[in-house]
């Protein structure tokens, strides 16, 4: 796509559902067809994302006691997951409210330069509910990481 922007494909079992282009900068909302579906990803920062359309999903940022405990709540009707990780970190587990043990799914990524994504998601969340929990996941990692070169600089 070019030095300052990243093209991604998304796809489940082989087939193609949807893709986006990622630039350098902050993008809060996107307009994408999911498998046919037009749906929009919207988020403030990484404390709040949510999916617009057919389904409607948020993802929500708690803290349980200090920073490095930080999760998202995810949320679609009466399903609920905690996601837990670290930005800085290369992987994200996808916990059940009831289990929070036992990983119900996950994310992780793999490259630095031009980093590889991938999401083993449970099927009782829609396919469009584990795009947002993938974009979301993507976008606290850069977030992450840009907060982190901005960190190195400024000492």
């Amino acid at each position: 796509m070019g030095l300052f922007a990243v093209r991604y494909e998304v796809s489940r079992d082989g087939r193609p559902v949807t893709g986006w282009t990622a630039r350098n900068r902050y993008q809060p909302h996107r307009d994408l067809m999911i498998d046919g579906h037009p749906y929009a990803l919207r988020s403030e920062g990484i404390a709040r994302f949510a999916l617009e359309g057919d389904l409607r999903a948020t993802i929500l940022r708690t803290a349980d006691g200090p920073v490095t405990k930080r999760h998202w709540n995810v949320e679609l009707g009466d399903l609920k997951y905690r996601l837990a990780g670290s930005g800085v970190g290369k992987r994200f587990s996808l916990l059940t409210t009831a289990d929070a043990v036992n990983e119900a799914g996950r994310v992780w990524r793999s490259g630095a330069v031009r980093p590889t994504y991938v999401a083993e998601l449970p099927d009782a969340l829609p396919l469009p509910v584990q795009v947002l929990v993938l974009w979301a996941s993507m976008t606290i990692w850069r977030a992450s990481v840009a907060a982190a070169g901005t960190a190195a600089l400024t000492r």
